[in-house]
């Protein structure tokens, strides 16, 4: 039970609620959940929501705009109650949530996103908003595939995934991205180690305006 769980408990009655409409896996290592009730607001690209799991504990994840209701792209590998939930949550459980509110905030135009798995379902609520707007998302992952054919059928398109702490094909694919259109956007997400690797292989190239998002770092639980 966390500090911020129970003050959520506490402030329950305020929390929008919603209902497990479906539950899909996408691949080996991601669930699709779509959350559906009456007057569930539309998220902005880049925001979250912060969801009261069992036991009082709080996760965040980046919701994707949907016609089908409100979606969540989970990790299912995830260590603790976050991942545990993305992997038992079923069809007609009720959830309760804080949000959507504003997390990564980037300006109009082209962007190349660029995290881990965690990363995947804010590069798709950006994608979701303009089609073509992502013109590359560039994922390290324990499993290339498995989070490439996740990022597809979420709805990106040019999409480069490497092994865990293969950089130089990350920092090589987003140079190539930024070559392509150089006034994209470049942001960075994802966990901490990831962020600060990259960040500083992109300043030897002499790439400085970077946006960066932690959204974890290792040994501690989220941090949005």
């Amino acid at each position: 039970m966390s500090v911020k769980g129970k003050m959520l408990r506490m402030l329950s009655g305020f929390l929008k609620e919603a209902t497990i409409r479906s539950v899909e896996e996408v691949g080996s290592d991601f669930r699709r959940v779509v959350l559906s009730g009456e007057g569930l607001p539309t998220p902005e690209p880049g925001s979250k929501v912060q969801v009261l799991l069992p036991a009082d504990e709080v996760r965040t994840w980046s919701p994707i705009a949907s016609s089908d209701g409100l979606v969540l792209l989970g990790y299912v590998h995830a260590p603790g109650p976050g991942g545990a939930w993305m992997r038992s949550v079923k069809v007609g459980e009720r959830v309760h949530f804080a949000g959507p509110q504003r997390s990564l905030v980037l300006p109009p135009g082209s962007i190349i996103l660029v995290g881990d798995e965690t990363s995947v379902a804010v590069a798709a609520g950006y994608e979701t908003q303009s089609r073509g707007r992502v013109i590359a998302a560039i994922f390290e992952a324990g499993n290339p595939s498995g989070t490439l054919e996740a990022a597809t059928a979420v709805g990106l398109r040019a999409v480069h995934t490497a092994s865990r702490g293969d950089h130089p094909a990350m920092l090589e694919a987003i140079v190539q991205a930024r070559a392509s259109s150089a006034e994209a956007t470049i942001a960075l997400t994802g966990g901490s180690e990831l962020v600060l690797a990259i960040r500083e292989g992109l300043r030897a190239r002499g790439l400085s305006d970077i946006t960066t998002k932690t959204y974890w770092i290792p040994g501690r639980s989220g941090l949005d």
